[in-house]
């Protein structure tokens, strides 16, 4: 077989390039490799230009859950989508690599990667973006948004301790407005999810994963250090914020949010997804064909 293999170098360093290199080694022993190097959105985005135009087998990402989004975006846009989709875990969080359960062992990968097993992961959208793990507006997008690439690649889950405890600390809400089944809130942090897990092998609802075509919507209405303490406490002890009182659970098919009197600031699968006037958060039948174990 025919293996693209696009290597995100800014999420990788230590082990983990260890763990591509001996993947890439042992693909090579028996299929054809061709290895994309890139260091930038827009390197990537001229990767995906070339491959629209070239034949190949199985297309592999190695690099975190920013990089599996980016990738799906760019899938879409190239006409790439039915391609088979595989992934080397080299992010921080991984949230991808928990939820499918694929191990953090190059020859478990390369098993993994010339299989025909593979699973269709449900995508849903914030504006004119895919996603497919989460998107959140508020608390942890700011968190995401301080934090440095450079800095992230080398101290990883440190840095997203150190800066969450920081917002916790000094927390500023901003409201903004929520519309969701025909009801209307003001809130100070939207999280929705596709995913399972949050922030790394944290569950945090027992109703939906990458692979059910259904998004949970978590509404934090007012939210305080005190009941912030709450909800990881419902995290690591029950895996599930759906028993908290004061947060609002919503299954849906859209959500609208507009600002009041900030702009609205998103993260999408770890990453940041910028300032926005509205931001409308919707389930689509569009899905990707994920090699999984």
């Amino acid at each position: 077989m025919k293996f693209t293999i696009i290597f995100n170098a800014n999420a990788a360093g230590g082990k983990k390039l260890r763990l591509i290199n001996r993947v890439i080694s042992l693909l090579r022993s028996n299929h054809e490799v061709e290895l994309f190097k890139t260091v930038s959105e827009t390197d990537a985005k001229k990767v995906f230009d070339d491959l629209s135009k070239r034949d190949f087998d199985r297309l592999v990402i190695a690099g975190g859950d920013g990089s599996i989004c980016f990738a799906i975006n760019e899938m879409i846009e190239k006409g790439l989508e039915k391609k088979l989709i595989a992934y080397i875990p080299a992010g921080t969080a991984n949230i991808l690599q928990i939820e499918t359960g694929i191990k953090k062992k190059a020859e478990e990968i390369y098993k993994v990667l010339i299989s025909n097993h593979s699973k269709k992961i449900s995508l849903a959208k914030i504006n004119d973006k895919y996603f497919f793990l989460m998107a959140g507006v508020g608390f942890d997008s700011k968190i995401v948004k301080s934090i440095n690439a450079n800095v992230k690649k080398y101290l990883g889950k440190i840095i997203f301790a150190y800066k969450g405890f920081m917002h916790f600390l000094f927390l500023k809400n901003e409201k903004m407005r929520v519309e969701v089944n025909n009801e209307i809130f003001d809130a100070d942090w939207i999280l929705c999810t596709n995913s399972k897990f949050y922030a790394g092998p944290y569950s945090i609802t027992n109703d939906t994963n990458i692979f059910k075509p259904s998004m949970i919507a978590y509404i934090f209405k007012d939210l305080t250090r005190l009941k912030l303490l709450y909800y990881i406490y419902l995290i690591l002890v029950k895996g599930d914020l759906s028993s908290a009182k004061s947060v609002i659970k919503k299954n849906l098919n859209e959500i609208k949010i507009n600002k009041i009197n900030y702009p609205l600031l998103a993260q999408v699968d770890g990453e940041n997804c910028g300032y926005s006037e509205q931001i409308i958060i919707k389930t689509t039948d569009k899905f990707i064909n994920l090699l999984a174990p």
